[in-house]
């Protein structure tokens, strides 16, 4: 059996739920909202893992070959915020769940997509960038730092502008917004405040202009590539992701050798599925960073790259 561990809002969990139900191959969704409502049960020393779901109880412990590990959420994520218990009691509640589920990595024989630890460890942009050095990827100069003399430094080397961008998770949830921070351009007036820089570390890079995006969607031994170009006349954004309109997302061959380097990296960051960002800047490609855990259902529909289908098979491979 094949077991996703998801959220109830992630549509891209069911674009391979539609493949596997046309496939007619078993499976079991988890979306772990539900965790807190449902039963769930681990026993010793006989081990066995528990889930009902829709009047059937699942032993997990018997059959399961394929864990995709998509992007659970939290217990109360499905809750108001104003019915929700105090934030201490949930970052409690979240971690003896996580604990829990922790438990499924001892399943004998899985094949995970992709393992949490492996997850976890890849989320690291340093680890990333040397990984990707060591794998034969160009990757830009840079300097991740809290200090702004070193930046100004860099600035100066790269004629007044370089690239910043969050060192982890560039999301900031507020309690009444949550805020995203992308990829942007400063210079050197952008340092006066020398002592606000000093709270955390940033990543500073070498700029690229001009440059071509690439999405780059590596399962396993198979890599599809999406080139990513703006519509005539629509000027092309510094990241890509901050324009809703205008692009055009056109799957693409990749040269063998930057495939070649694609599908290697996943391998050897002990991933099985990973989203790469790429540019190319004057006839060569240049690795950004990769999203173990991307989103990748705008390219399914409508550009047509094959990803479902494509993950769909290889669960079903190793589902064996």
């Amino acid at each position: 059996m094949i077991l996703i561990i998801s959220n109830k809002w992630d549509v891209t969990v069911d674009f391979v739920v539609r493949e596997l139900q046309n496939s007619n191959h078993p499976y079991l969704r988890i979306n772990t909202e539900d965790l807190v409502t449902g039963r769930a049960t681990v026993t010793l020393p006989d081990f066995h893992i528990f889930i009902p779901k829709q009047s059937k109880i699942y032993d997990l412990s018997e059959g399961t070959r394929v864990i995709w590990y998509r992007r659970p959420g939290k217990p109360f994520d499905d809750v108001p915020k104003s019915r929700r218990p105090s934030r201490a009691t949930q970052r409690f509640v979240n971690d003896q769940w996580y604990s829990w589920l922790e438990a499924l990595q001892l399943l004998p024989g899985v094949t995970w997509i992709n393992n949490p630890r492996a997850n976890d460890a890849m989320e690291c942009k340093i680890r990333q960038l040397v990984l990707a050095a060591e794998t034969g990827f160009r990757i830009p100069e840079t300097v991740i730092s809290n200090d702004s003399e070193g930046v100004r430094q860099m600035i100066n080397k790269y004629g007044g502008k370089i690239i910043v961008k969050a060192l982890y998770s560039p999301l900031i949830e507020e309690p009444s917004q949550d805020y995203f921070i992308f990829t942007t351009e400063i210079g050197e007036h952008d340092l006066k405040n020398h002592k606000q820089l000093r709270t955390a570390p940033v990543i500073f890079q070498e700029p690229f202009t001009p440059k071509t995006d690439y999405r780059v969607t590596v399962i396993a031994d198979i890599v599809l590539a999406a080139k990513i170009e703006p519509e005539k006349n629509t000027p092309a954004e510094l990241d890509w992701r901050t324009q809703k309109e205008g692009l055009n997302f056109i799957r693409c061959i990749l040269p063998p050798k930057i495939e070649m380097l694609c599908r290697d990296y996943v391998r050897k960051s002990g991933l099985i599925f990973g989203a790469i960002d790429l540019v190319e800047h004057n006839g060569e490609f240049v690795f950004l960073e990769i999203n173990p855990n991307g989103e990748w259902g705008w390219l399914q529909k409508p550009y047509g790259l094959p990803i479902a289908q494509t993950l769909c098979n290889f669960m079903i491979s190793k589902d064996i």
